[in-house]
């Protein structure tokens, strides 16, 4: 495969994952934004969206985890300099933030499968079904969601070693990582969320627009043919 093709899927990837946090901000923003209060407002997002909620959470999750491979593929392989060990490190980050994202999207799928199809006896059970259900969902998610943010915080790093595109993009992508953790971990950073999937929207953006302008780069492997 050309490198200018390598380059253009790389360019789709990063529109596409800045396209699914733009549906994600809008969501929580305007649409839903009580989606992740328990258990009124998530019963109530299903009550009203029902289906449409199951292709919600796959442009947030597998959508974007899958985005993110392919960006990551298309970074690696148009490598300047030789970094092995970080490029693999990259990978292996970017390969489990796509099975965090699978695993989110079953997980979300099937309970909220399970509220559209059971008929509970009363409100109270039904909110005691939520609560148990999603208590665990809560807990997976400020264990493991952590994925996305290491990966832009290593690959944003090994962009400055690479010397590809601008510095300040780099450090906005390091930045953004770094909140997305603080974000996950502190409840004190919550405000800044939507600072963040800001961040998250930008960088992306500026990624799919910079690699979608511009030639491929001359690779190592290149240098090394001639």
């Amino acid at each position: 495969m050309t490198q200018g093709r390598i380059q253009l899927q790389g360019a789709i990837a990063a529109f596409t994952c800045a396209a699914c946090f733009i549906i994600g901000a809008v969501t929580l923003k305007w649409i839903a934004p009580d989606i992740y209060v328990f258990p009124e407002g998530r019963l109530r997002v299903i009550e009203q969206y029902g289906v449409l909620l199951h292709v919600w959470h796959f442009i947030i999750f597998p959508l974007v985890g899958l985005s993110v491979l392919f960006l990551n593929r298309t970074l690696v392989k148009q490598t300047t300099r030789p970094l092995g060990g970080f490029s693999t490190l990259c990978t292996l980050v970017a390969y489990v933030a796509l099975c965090h994202d699978i695993a989110m999207f079953t997980i979300e799928t099937l309970s909220n499968e399970l509220f559209l199809q059971q008929h509970f006896e009363s409100h109270q059970q039904l909110t005691q079904q939520t609560m148990t259900i999603y208590s665990v969902l809560i807990k997976l998610r400020a264990s493991t969601e952590w994925g996305i943010d290491v990966w832009l915080c290593l690959m944003n790093v090994y962009l400055l070693f690479q010397r590809r595109f601008h510095p300040i993009l780099q450090i906005l992508g390091i930045a953004v990582g770094v909140l997305g953790v603080l974000v996950l971990f502190n409840s004190s950073f919550h405000y800044l969320e939507f600072t963040y999937l800001s961040g998250m929207i930008i960088w992306f953006l500026s990624v799919g627009v910079w690699l979608a302008i511009t030639n491929p780069p001359s690779t190592h492997s290149d240098n090394l043919g001639t």
